[in-house]
């Protein structure tokens, strides 16, 4: 217990760094520093900065997940779980868009393409929690008749079409922007029209 506890301390003093000077700018040292220990005690637990990076990553992704199951857990209705999955994300890929354009401060070439490359990897795995936790809302959506019955890869193409329009939405939202809305209404919208099209 003791070492998750420092364990997460690490994290939690690395991802403010990260936040605060750059990926690039923060070094072993200064994460050992923060957390009060010497570069040797650091490196027992962590074998290098991308380790501790990957484990910030992963971090962000738990609390995400998290939230998306307790604000799951408050709704019944199968189009009012789409809403509070849909919110969530939006919420979380705005928080953490400040996150990676900080971390992304002072890297050359190399680093960026290290850092994309583990940022694509960790997009995996949520991607996969995402199916999983969507996969259990169709599965009780179905039991309570609320949508039709279908084979898991019926449900599976039903998911990647949710998915794939929610990252297209927030892309256009979070990333270009849109000063007239905040993206919750158009998810709102969007979602009614999915349960629709599927019912």
């Amino acid at each position: 217990m003791a070492n998750e506890n420092f364990k997460n301390q690490v994290i939690t003093a690395a991802q403010k760094l990260f936040q605060k000077h750059g990926l690039g700018m923060v070094t072993m040292e200064d994460v050992a520093k923060a957390v009060g220990k010497g570069k040797s005690t650091l490196y027992y637990y962590f074998k290098s900065k991308e380790e501790i990076f990957n484990a910030v990553l992963d971090s962000e992704i738990s609390d995400v997940v998290t939230e998306t199951l307790k604000r799951l857990s408050i709704h019944d209705i199968f189009l009012d779980k789409l809403k509070a999955f849909t919110h969530t994300k939006f919420e979380m890929v705005q928080k953490r868009k400040s996150l990676y354009k900080a971390m992304e401060a002072g890297m050359d070439a190399e680093a960026f393409s290290q850092y994309m490359e583990a940022k694509k990897q960790i997009h995996q795995k949520y991607l996969q929690k995402e199916i999983l936790i969507l996969q259990q809302v169709f599965f009780n959506a179905i039991q309570r008749n609320e949508i039709p019955d279908m084979d898991i890869n019926q449900i599976e193409k039903n998911i990647f079409l949710f998915l794939s329009a929610i990252r297209g939405i927030n892309r256009e939202f979070v990333v270009h922007g849109n000063p007239d809305d905040d993206g919750k209404d158009v998810l709102n919208q969007f979602c009614e029209l999915y349960y629709r099209g599927i019912r």
